[in-house]
């Protein structure tokens, strides 16, 4: 199953000419959990991902079906990582085209002032690490020749090694699988094909979008700095990212996480599934454009399983922003 759509290399933006990147989507979300196995249970049995590594030194672990080297990372609050921390998210990250993509965005980001909190070789990828306007992490990554698949399985205990944008040569090639193979972990409750989009809600709504449009390089979807909401998306054509404005009731943060189900017939299976073992459901979406399930992790953190209807955007005319949210 082709699910990843592909842009040609060579796309950074010039210099002068806007963003400093172009995503061309979001890879993963990486979120602090109150402890790590019974976690790393429910996104395995539950939500359908496979385990792919572990790191104990940080008490983290990472979860994919194959889509990428991890579309879910974690890392546990009690952790030497994770201490002082809240289950909640920890980065947002972007996937780019080539390391050329990423050195170049970086170094003319660094020219206008822009600051970054951390650099590092994953070995997996090169990414470079910053917040946005509320304080939310956010990566920016580019994958390297290292075939994850075979590389990165089991405990990862060795530490990541130094590593600077330019040091070495940046690599033009297109290092992410063009055609993974996507894994079914059977048994599980959802069968997802790959995390699609995060949706966040910001206190500094307006510094947020222009953070997202103009640094990171997402590009509008619906709606904008003077909307009630906007949808974001990168080069893949998808919608990556949704941003609503926090009020009453709608604390800053990660709101949900966003997973694409194979097919309609599939999804009706799993909601039949998820309600028959109990699992935690936090709203049930049934619109002509959507049909989805949301579901909360023992940290609370909602994940929203859909399929689509149709292509575009549904009509959201008159519809209150708390079924919206999950419909965008």
């Amino acid at each position: 199953m082709a699910v990843q759509e592909h842009e040609a290399a060579g796309t950074a933006v010039a210099a002068g000419a806007g963003p400093y990147y172009r995503p061309r989507r979001i890879g993963h979300c990486n979120i602090y959990v109150g402890v790590l196995d019974p976690s790393m249970d429910f996104y395995t049995n539950v939500v359908g991902l496979r385990e792919a590594y572990r790191r104990p030194a940080i008490n983290a672990g990472f979860l994919t079906n194959g889509n990428t080297h991890h579309d879910i990372g974690m890392v546990d609050v009690v952790g030497p990582r994770g201490r002082g921390y809240t289950p909640g998210l920890n980065h947002l990250a972007w996937e780019l085209e080539t390391q050329i993509d990423l050195v170049d965005g970086f170094r003319r980001a660094i020219a206008d002032g822009v600051e970054y909190d951390r650099t590092i070789d994953h070995e997996i990828s090169h990414s470079v690490y910053n917040k946005d306007p509320d304080g939310n992490v956010n990566e920016v990554y580019a994958d390297t020749r290292m075939r994850w698949y075979k590389d990165r399985f089991g405990e990862v205990r060795r530490s990541n090694p130094p590593w600077y944008p330019g040091d070495v040569e940046p690599d033009g090639n297109v290092n992410y699988e063009i055609d993974p193979e996507i894994v079914r972990v059977e048994g599980a409750v959802f069968h997802p094909v790959k995390i699609t989009g995060a949706c966040m809600v910001l206190d500094d709504y307006e510094a947020g979008y222009a953070y997202y449009t103009g640094q990171i390089g997402l590009s509008p979807v619906v709606g904008g700095a003077d909307a009630p909401y906007a949808v974001l998306g990168g080069t893949c054509g998808l919608r990556d990212l949704s941003l609503f404005r926090g009020r009453a009731g709608r604390g800053p943060g990660l709101h949900h996480m966003n997973f694409m189900c194979a097919g309609e017939e599939d999804l009706e299976r799993s909601i039949a599934r998820a309600k028959r073992d109990g699992v935690d459901i936090v709203a049930e979406i049934d619109h002509p454009a959507r049909r989805a399930l949301v579901v909360a992790s023992p940290d609370r953190l909602k994940i929203n399983f859909y399929v689509d209807r149709g292509d575009g955007l549904p009509d959201l005319e008159g519809l209150e922003e708390e079924r919206a949210i999950y419909l965008v």
